[in-house]
């Protein structure tokens, strides 16, 4: 049975040196060590005298003659190591063609220095992925032919117990020290996958109790919110107009919400279950931005909407967090300068979305001899004086680690939403008076900047 114990997680330059930066060593340690041996038996090394050949024939008086390298044993020798950066895909194609080169080459040459490295690497991948028979036959191919390869050739009488017992340990260790490896990396990824799934079970648990929250607290006020208006609407037949369509536009926008976030509450609790359930869309996106629109003029906001390009081309994430973009970008408008000229323009390009919402002040009318003074009236503050002041309160309040009554998270979370899909916010005061929100949201795969932050105007 074939079981691979490791999931190649690691990038392609760390793929490309365990494949083939681990083959270096072995290469020296087999070619090196070998010609070195070869030398040494040759008597060219410093200590040699006579005749040279395997330690199991010393015991001869005629000894065994050296054979040089030649070409065929080069080949033999590196052939084995060309192979070894193909032992992840092949296992067992580079196990057979280590285990050939290796018993060419000792029957070409006596086997003398540590021409068995590439082998042994083979023997260990081969067993650590999981192929236990070709392991087996593999090693039991070369404990017959490798003590025997002198003999086989006439270069010896006949192999030693010691040859036949050094090469049966070298075998043996081989496999051994290759599965306690492998139980101690199979153990690794047990205990990772333990880990994770506790790690997703305390987040279900988590989202679970905060949709419990929110079901709780928010859907409950906002379902009142929506009654109430629903019987104001119903016994108020004497009010005016106005009233009547402000009332009107509170029970829409609060039915509206409360569907929405009947859907996020689905979403959170169901996160964790099959792709069908979790694949729909919990918010609004850019397709609804003409109806956010609407609801704001009726509340009398002054608003003006261009769309332009295939706004349902953007989809998914984008096009949820570009919805909520403009959405907070009105309504910080209503809130701050309910008496300013809004303009929502979505630019929709082959790449990217491109969102910009300005508002700009109304004229203010002066009559003839007054001072060309223009005072905003008590309790009212421009919109760009306003978002200053709540990016003042937003750094104090972090700086003074979450303290304060009324942090404002509007501009943190629209930066927050253009950073999450790799795009970017530019916000900042207008040369009129007004304020200005720019994001520009990559439509395809997210592709951060550098710095991964966000261009912000001040």
């Amino acid at each position: 049975m074939t079981t691979d114990t490791r999931s190649d997680t690691r990038p392609a330059g760390g793929r490309r040196f365990a494949r083939v930066g681990r083959v270096l060593p072995v290469a020296l340690v087999q070619v090196v060590g070998t010609v070195a041996a070869t030398r040494w038996a040759a008597g060219v090394g410093p200590g040699a005298v006579g005749a040279g050949g395997p330690p199991w024939t010393e015991r001869f008086g005629d000894g065994v003659d050296p054979v040089l390298l030649g070409p065929l044993a080069w080949v033999l020798l590196v052939g084995g190591i060309v192979v070894l950066p193909f032992r992840w895909r092949w296992p067992v194609v580079v196990l057979a063609l280590t285990l050939g080169t290796t018993i060419g080459y000792a029957l070409v040459v006596s086997p003398r220095g540590p021409f068995v490295a590439a082998l042994t690497m083979a023997l260990a991948n081969a067993w650590f992925r999981g192929h236990r028979v070709p392991t087996y036959v593999a090693a039991a191919v070369a404990q017959v032919v490798l003590p025997s390869a002198d003999t086989l050739t006439g270069r010896a009488p006949f192999p030693t117990v010691t040859t036949m017992t050094l090469c049966l340990a070298w075998l043996t260790v081989t496999i051994a020290v290759t599965e306690l490896v492998r139980v101690r990396v199979a153990r690794a990824a047990d205990a990772r996958r333990a880990r994770l799934a506790a790690e997703q079970q305390r987040a279900g648990a988590e989202r679970v109790r905060i949709a419990r929250e929110l079901h709780d607290s928010v859907a409950h006020s906002m379902s009142l919110i929506n009654l109430q208006a629903g019987v104001a609407l119903h016994l108020g037949a004497e009010l005016p107009e106005q009233t009547r369509e402000s009332l009107l536009n509170i029970r829409d926008s609060s039915k509206q919400a409360l569907v929405e976030l009947r859907t996020i509450l689905g979403v959170l609790r169901a996160v964790d279950a099959s792709s069908g359930t979790s694949d729909r869309t919990p918010v609004a996106g850019l397709d609804r931005v003409p109806d956010l629109v609407d609801r704001a003029r009726l509340a009398g906001m002054d608003v003006e909407l261009r769309l332009d390009g295939p706004v349902e081309t953007v989809a998914g994430v984008v096009s949820r967090n570009a919805f909520r973009i403009v959405q907070e970008s009105v309504t910080n408008v209503m809130k701050h300068a309910p008496d300013h000229h809004a303009s929502v323009v979505v630019d929709v390009g082959a790449e990217v979305v491109d969102i910009t919402v300005t508002d700009v002040p109304a004229p203010v009318a002066i009559g003839a001899g007054a001072p060309r003074t223009e005072e905003a009236p008590r309790g009212h503050r421009s919109s760009s004086a306003l978002a200053r002041a709540a990016g003042q309160h937003t750094v104090t309040e972090q700086a003074d680690g979450g303290s304060g009554s009324s942090p404002g998270n509007g501009l943190v979370g629209m930066h927050e939403r253009a950073t999450a899909v790799g795009g970017t916010l530019a916000v900042g005061p207008t040369p009129d008076g007004g304020w200005s929100v720019h994001a520009r949201l990559p439509i395809g795969e997210p592709a951060r900047t550098a710095s991964g932050a966000t261009e912000t105007t001040a």
